[in-house]
């Protein structure tokens, strides 16, 4: 077997790399991304099928605990996550290149694998966009060629679900199958519905983008956690790739057809929210304003510092 880098080079399966070797580009808005690093790492099987994760970074990701986390935060620089079965096929794609403003952002669909092989201990393979595409309004280009060795028990075999037991009693024939109702999708979600977190200040709705971002004077794990609650109680499942840290969050949720990427970064004395939303109904989108109505905590907060600030200059106070 041969691998041919995107320089031109020949790596010769005698001399496979015993460290990820990767080259190319990753531009975002005409600005490359100098992606030198990859990690390659075991993911929870997708769709009942075995599945791996690349994650390319500009910077050193060696000190990371949780690279795809760092990378999505882009605490490695620009970076691209890339989920992907057996034979090839992209269904995870990330984008964190540090000139988009508006990113993290997933973008499925023109992005493609080929050249993809895998042995018993290396996988390599071309990634490309074929060229320019666009998302946000932001440009990206993909043209990077890899290869690396495989983690232990990558694409390790999906266990069969066990058969259900054999009921007593008349033969089922296949006329006597019950007919499998599709399920409903459901009407779209309305953004003006969907719960915030107490305490959210500066809320700002960005219907172009389909974006919510606001702040709080609160901790990331308490804001996470509380707006994690009320999704949860209006109906939202957990998503793949949730990621808790100590400093920082990703929430996935999905809802019907719709779908949620929210990111809380510590801002502050505390943090900062981005919610990216993909499904929902921005027809009647709420104002923009410091605080949600009804968020008393948020309110008070807000009044607060307006009420210090404006104490800090009457001279000597009071």
């Amino acid at each position: 077997m041969v691998v041919a880098l995107a320089s031109g080079s020949m790596i010769s399966a005698q001399t496979l790399p015993d460290k990820p070797v990767v080259q190319g580009k990753f531009l975002g808005d005409g600005k490359d991304g100098n992606i030198k690093f990859l990690v390659v790492q075991n993911r929870e099987p997708f769709s009942d099928e075995a599945a791996i994760q690349f994650v390319f970074t500009e910077k050193d990701p060696s000190s990371s605990k949780k690279p795809e986390f760092d990378a999505m935060f882009k605490e490695l620089g620009s970076a691209l996550s890339i989920s992907t079965f057996k034979d090839g096929r992209i269904f995870g794609c990330e984008v964190a290149h540090t000139s988009h403003e508006k990113s993290p952002f997933t973008a499925l669909g023109q992005i493609k694998m080929t050249d993809f092989k895998v042995t018993d201990t290396h996988v390599s393979g071309h990634l490309t966009t074929g060229g320019e595409d666009e998302a946000f309004g932001q440009k990206w280009d993909v043209d990077l060629t890899f290869s690396a060795p495989l983690p232990k028990g990558a694409f390790a075999a999906v266990k069969a679900p066990e058969p259900e037991p054999k009921k007593a009693g008349k033969k089922m024939t296949k006329t006597d199958e019950p007919a499998e109702e599709p399920i409903a999708a459901g009407p779209k979600i309305a953004v003006k519905d969907l719960p915030l977190p107490s305490g959210a200040l500066d809320v700002e709705y960005k219907q172009l983008v389909g974006h919510i971002t606001f702040r709080s004077e609160s901790s990331v794990s308490t804001v996470a956690t509380d707006f994690a609650a009320k999704l949860k109680a209006q109906g939202w499942k957990d998503g793949p790739g949730s990621l808790m840290g100590k400093s920082n969050a990703i929430l996935k949720r999905k809802l019907n057809e719709a779908d949620l990427t929210i990111m809380v970064q510590p801002a502050g004395k505390g943090c900062s929210v981005k919610v990216f939303t993909e499904g929902l109904d921005w027809s009647s989108t709420p104002a923009s304003g410091a605080a949600k109505p009804g968020d008393v905590e948020g309110i008070e907060a807000e009044a607060n510092k307006l009420i210090n600030d404006a104490l800090k200059k009457i001279p000597g106070g009071l």
